[in-house]
């Protein structure tokens, strides 16, 4: 019988290092639409273009966890391309590995709940290590 994945499944790993609860993830990939119309054509014609991703992840903030992540966005210098790194998004046993630059993170707090960062992230690349 097949099992369903829920939110509790999740996971986040940066660096290698696995973070705490992750609260969610999501990962958008895109393929460009490049149009080929040729004059005299009476529809629009596309081919596939380039290959894209984005994504965005929210954990539970627990002493020092995420700020690895956060720090990437929040500081006071010039962010560079040592700053990307590697995210493995788990589901259950299975993930999907990205090199990723941090695009923002976002530091939420509310009454009742544990506070949270946010993060966005840009994937460098292709998608690696997925196992669907």
């Amino acid at each position: 019988m097949a099992a369903y994945l829920t939110g509790k499944d999740g996971t986040l790993t940066c660096d290698g290092v696995r973070l705490a609860k992750v609260a969610s993830w999501g990962l958008t990939n895109q393929v460009e639409a490049l149009e080929v119309t040729s004059l005299g054509d009476f529809a629009r014609d596309y081919t596939a273009g380039l290959k894209s991703a984005t994504g965005t992840c929210s954990i539970w903030l627990y002493d020092d966890a995420g700020k690895t992540l956060a720090a990437k966005v929040i500081r006071s210098d010039a962010p560079t391309d040592a700053d990307k790194v590697t995210l493995t998004l788990g589901f259950g046993a299975k993930s999907v590995s990205v090199k990723a630059l941090i695009t923002q993170a976002d530091l939420q707090m509310s009454v009742g709940s544990v506070m949270q960062y946010a993060i966005s992230f840009q994937v460098c690349g292709d998608v690696r290590g997925a196992v669907l």
